[in-house]
């Protein structure tokens, strides 16, 4: 029997793309390429045996035929989507579906974990550590816990942390080698992972000091990787305070400079726009920000309000 319906995922490709009628924008929202977008788009059409845009050098414009079927089929992805949320949230033993950078997963929220099912038992958390921006609405996720800077297309971004930059090193380092003018020491490698590899550039430029002379860099692909190398003892880093603020307050590592800088982008809880929590998520929700500390706070909400940096 012949597949009477398209792909899901074609069709959110172009409900999408006929919003904004641009393959740019859509592949923006969708956290995607512009040109999946474009092969999305075609193998619709093709399997529809319509065009559904016609192509300019400046964009696209929906055809008459493109218009009328995205008029049903944006209204009924919209119903399909509330009423798999609704199911979802009355269904009490729900899993709570989290995507979390990996730093954040394995730095402050694991660590922290037992807290919260000691207050809810019963809750089940499934947390998936990738540093790719996705989707709530196409992923199946009920939280995001992202890096970066609002607007979040589709979400409800609530600000978690206050996140600083500064270069730390262990103690051991710091009494065994010999300091340049700036602080930071000499014929030491500096520790970088490839997520957070142009923070060292950016303190030196936004604090006005000066790059040492040949300082050998050693790059990782995970932050918790580079933390590890550090207390070790094989380098020195650019601590995120908001993931290393624990180690730097017993002693563990120390800031080799006094001149903190905002990061550039921040720590936000994100939540699907007008899609209903299950009751785990609201838990999961209300404790983490009970977990997290009134002073990060209050510097998160200043930060968002003055969108700084």
């Amino acid at each position: 029997m012949p597949r009477q319906l398209p792909s899901l995922d074609w069709l959110r490709v172009f409900a999408t793309t006929a919003t904004s009628e641009s393959f740019t924008l859509a592949a923006t929202e969708l956290s995607v390429t512009p040109g999946a977008v474009s092969q999305r788009i075609k193998a619709l059409e093709a399997f529809l045996g319509v065009e559904l845009f016609q192509r300019y050098p400046q964009g696209v414009r929906l055809t008459d035929v493109g218009r009328r079927y995205a008029g049903r089929v944006i209204p009924s992805l919209e119903h399909l989507t509330q009423a798999t949320a609704e199911l979802i949230s009355a269904d009490p033993g729900a899993p709570v579906r989290m995507s979390v950078l990996p730093a954040f997963a394995q730095l402050w929220l694991g660590p922290r974990l037992d807290e919260f099912h000691r207050r809810n038992a019963t809750a089940t958390i499934e947390i998936w550590a990738d540093p790719v921006v996705i989707d709530l609405r196409a992923a199946g996720f009920d939280i995001a816990i992202r890096y970066g800077k609002p607007p979040f297309p589709g979400c409800k971004a609530i600000p978690l942390l206050q996140d600083d930059i500064v270069p730390v090193a262990s103690p051991a380092v710091i009494e065994g080698s010999e300091r340049d003018a700036n602080g930071l020491p000499v014929n030491v490698p500096l520790m970088l992972d490839s997520y957070w590899s142009k923070d060292f550039d950016d303190w030196l430029q936004r604090t006005g000091t000066g790059r040492p002379a040949a300082v050998k860099v050693q790059t990782f692909s995970l932050y918790n990787m580079v933390l590890d190398a550090t207390l070790a003892g094989r380098g020195f880093m650019m601590g995120h305070t908001s993931l290393v603020g624990d180690h730097i307050a017993d002693g563990r590592l120390v800031p080799l400079s006094d001149r903190r800088v905002p990061a550039r982008n921040q720590f936000y809880l994100l939540t699907q726009e007008g899609a209903a929590l299950s009751p785990a998520a609201t838990a999961f929700i209300e404790w983490i920000m009970d977990a997290v500390s009134p002073v990060d706070a209050d510097r998160s909400t200043a930060l968002t309000q003055d969108d700084t940096p």
